[in-house]
């Protein structure tokens, strides 16, 4: 019996294994990055999202002002798994309001939604806090 196809398919398993660890090492070091820059600010709010696609996704990381709600710093990865990494995004700062519509892809607008949607979350629960 020809074993070939079995190392084929553990072959593959393992160099997925070890993209995804690689590009989970580049989100966590993003946010590192940017929990550090703005750690001493409490009114800051770090997020993220998603945007996925069959071939092409996105990642966004964004840091929101509570009081202003304005996006302060964002960082993005927007590509192919392995070949992608996280840049600053500048045309992403400003009002939460109209970052969809600031993003010139795609998945990257959807990345944007769905982090917006985390920040809502978080921010309504931090103002429940303070109301009791």
């Amino acid at each position: 019996m020809d074993n070939g196809f079995a190392l084929l398919l553990l072959g593959a398993l393992l160099l997925g294994g070890l993209l995804s660890y690689i590009q989970h090492r580049n989100y966590a070091a993003a946010t590192r990055r940017l929990t550090a820059r703005y750690e001493s600010r409490q009114d800051l709010v770090l997020v993220s999202g998603r945007g996925k696609g069959w071939t092409r996704g996105a990642v966004v990381l964004l840091v929101v002002d509570s009081i202003t709600k304005r996006i302060v710093a964002a960082e993005a990865m927007v590509g192919v798994t392995i070949f992608a990494r996280f840049h600053a995004r500048d045309e992403l700062l400003g009002p939460i309001s109209s970052a969809p519509k600031r993003a010139n892809e795609k998945k990257l607008a959807e990345a944007i939604e769905y982090a917006l949607k985390q920040y809502r979350t978080v921010a309504a629960r931090q103002s429940s806090r303070s109301a009791s």
